[in-house]
This record gives structure tokens, sequence and C-alpha cells, in this order.
């Protein structure tokens, strides 16, 4: 019998773990595992895609809901969302307190029952909790894995696409660094529309803005909702899975342990790679303006100070 991708999801009864599931289902990219601290949430997000297939065409019903860790036995991908959503006014590293336990627990199960899978954390703030998983996990680099870069990057795209009047498909634009919204990197230097550089497009003053929207991007959707955004993290994640599942060799900017890489070492930060069936196989360098590079050192030592507050939560 042909065995088809399992995907696990914990935190699957919050609003990211459901965009999750939602994008996964639609692209079909195998079975699906829900797990949530509450039971019934998982089995109501189920039952609730489940209903969606009569109309938008696809036909996998067979979900599995649970509260039960050892349901993610023998996942190919664990996707981690799980943890207390960011707050209005509340900064990522004020998490900190709060989800690095839960993460801690989290990775523990996933190192017991998956572990030969991919991990994907979603969990703010999302470096230090990279590095937490990491640490717990045990597992190589190439297999613990922060979603953070796709989302960061879409909204640097979006915005660009906006001020330019142009589609966004034709925007590429990255965004390095930390996913916090002080230190995040979007790079003007590379980024182009139609292949064309964006400051053919836009003045200096409009790129300007356009990098102070992409920064506060999350704050902004958390004033006006009161609550962290989901669907474009749901989104954003789920391109991830597919590249994994399916080992398309998609080159997307995720929060990886840098291991001498743009002459970083030891420090979790976002960048481009290569996901692949194994992971992140590859981590991709580039030149980078010299601005750029002094927000890239000062992002980094950013989050080795977050990584230092979470390193307490490990024992």
């Amino acid at each position: 019998m042909i065995k088809r991708p399992k995907i696990a999801i914990v935190g699957a009864g919050g609003n990211v773990g459901a965009a999750v599931a939602q994008w996964a289902v639609l692209k079909e990219l195998g079975d699906l595992v829900l797990i949530d601290l509450k039971a019934t949430a998982a089995e109501g997000r189920a039952l609730d895609l489940t209903q969606c297939g009569a109309w938008e065409g696809f036909n996998n019903t067979n979900f599995v809901a649970t509260d039960k860790v050892e349901a993610m036995a023998g996942a190919d991908v664990v996707v981690m969302t799980a943890g207390v959503p960011r707050k209005p006014g509340q900064s990522r590293e004020e998490l900190i307190n709060i989800n690095a336990g839960i993460v801690r627990d989290i990775c523990k199960n996933v190192k017991t029952h998956a572990p030969d899978s991919v991990l994907i954390v979603v969990s703010n703030p999302l470096d230090a909790m990279v590095f937490v998983a990491k640490q717990m996990t045990g597992f190589p680099r190439e297999r613990v894995i922060g979603s953070a870069g796709v989302l960061d990057s879409a909204r640097f795209r979006t915005y660009l696409a906006m001020a330019a009047g142009v589609s966004v498909e034709d925007v590429h634009a990255i965004v390095l660094g930390a996913h916090t919204d002080k230190d995040m990197v979007p790079v003007l230097s590379t980024a182009t529309i139609g292949n064309v550089p964006v400051s053919k497009f836009l003045t200096p003053e409009q790129l300007t803005k356009v990098v102070d929207d992409t920064k506060k991007g999350g704050a902004t959707l958390t004033a006006l909702m009161g609550t962290s955004a989901w669907l474009a993290p749901g989104a954003g994640t789920c391109l991830m899975v597919e590249a994994i599942v399916r080992n398309q060799k998609r080159v997307l900017p995720c929060s990886v342990e840098l291991q001498g890489e743009f002459g970083v070492k030891d420090a979790f930060v976002g960048v481009p790679v290569v996901l692949s069936a194994k992971g992140a196989e590859k981590v991709l360098e580039f030149e980078l303006s010299a601005s750029e590079k002094e927000a890239f050192g000062k992002s980094v030592a950013a989050n080795v100070e977050l990584m230092t507050i979470a390193r307490g939560f490990l024992g």
C-alpha cells in the first residue's frame, strides 16, 4: 500500500493550527493528526474542515483529532503551533515566560513519539522557541525549523506590491533575521519586481515606509483584531510542509541554527534555506549591503539574548 505523508499539528484547536490544517487539506498533502490540549476543540476543527469537502472538492475525511500526543507516532512532519498568542501591546519577548514551558514539554513528546520527523515551530517568540525545540529534541538542525521568514517575507512582498501598484506574484523579496518587530531585516538590496530593482518603482521615502510597515506588520494586525494573525501564518507554514512532504527543494526563509553561515555560529535566525524531504538541507548565503549587514548583526544579538533567557526553561 502506498504510504501517504503523516502530518501532525499540535495546537490544532487554535486559529493558526486550524489554518495550517485548512491549507494542507486543500493541497491534499497527506493524513492529518490534529492534536490539542482540548480534545473537543480538535474534534470540532476536524469536523468543520471535513464538511468543507462537499464544496471544495477534496475527499479526505480521515482525520485523527485528539488530545493524546502519542497520536503523532510515525509522523513525517510535526507542526507545533501551541502556545499563548500575543496580546495587543505585548512584545514577543514577554511570551518567553509563558510559552517556553509549553514548547519544552511538547518537544519531549515529539522526541519520544516522532523521532524521525521534521519539526516546524510556529510558537512565539519564534526564534527562541526554535532554540528550545532543538535543545529538547536533540534533532539535527535540518529537522528543527522555525516558520517566520515565510510570513514576514509575505508581508514585505505584499506591502511592496501595494505601494508599487503591481501584482504581488511578480514581487520577489526576503526578510532575514529575528522574528521581532524591531529586529527583522527586510532586504531591499535584492528585492525586485519582475526582475527589475524595486528602486525603479518606488522612491526612497516609499521604500522606507514599506520596511516600517513590514516590521510592524504583526503588531498592526494584533491591534486591529485583538489577537495574532492566523491565515497568512497558516499559509506560509503549510508552504513549508508542502516543500518537505513533496521534496520540492523550495528556497524559503526559515529560522534555523547557523553553523558559520553569514559569519554566525550557534544562533537561531531567519535565513534562506533549501527545503526538501530532509528538512532544511542547506543554508544559502548571499551578499548584503553594509546597512543590512549591520542590521543583521543586531538581529542575531537580539536572538542570542532571547536564547539566553529561554535556556532557563530547559531543565
